[in-house]
């Protein structure tokens, strides 16, 4: 069974197949601007499946990233975001799967905002 994440951003949301979750440090590099240190923070049970994780850099409003999302419940997020799942019985996070992901795409109101 194919497992991804997502990363949305300026370009819209692109889904990456992986067979692991990245790494701390990986994560770090994909919410955070080039060049800078970024640390991330979650944004939980925005999506209607509730394990859908937003990860974003916790420092975006301070670095003024532009707002890239606008969640299912109205939230503004800005910068790149990750979007994983949250495994409850590790209590970490993991990979999408096919139907989360078709979530994550179906959900998502993107920057600029386009009617659906």
């Amino acid at each position: 069974m194919s497992r991804f994440y997502a990363l949305i951003n300026s370009t819209g949301i692109q889904e990456v197949e992986a067979t692991e979750m990245p790494t701390v440090p990986e994560i770090q590099k994909l919410v955070g601007i080039p060049g800078e240190e970024a640390f991330f923070e979650g944004v939980y049970q925005r999506y209607s499946d509730l394990s859908i994780a937003i990860l974003c850099d916790d420092n975006f409003l301070m670095k003024a990233c532009q707002p890239t999302l606008l969640t299912p419940d109205g939230i503004t997020l800005q910068g790149q975001l990750l979007i994983v799942a949250l495994d409850t019985q590790i209590e970490d996070f993991c990979l999408l799967t096919q139907k989360q992901l078709e979530i994550v795409k179906k959900e998502s109101k993107v920057y600029p905002l386009t009617p659906r």
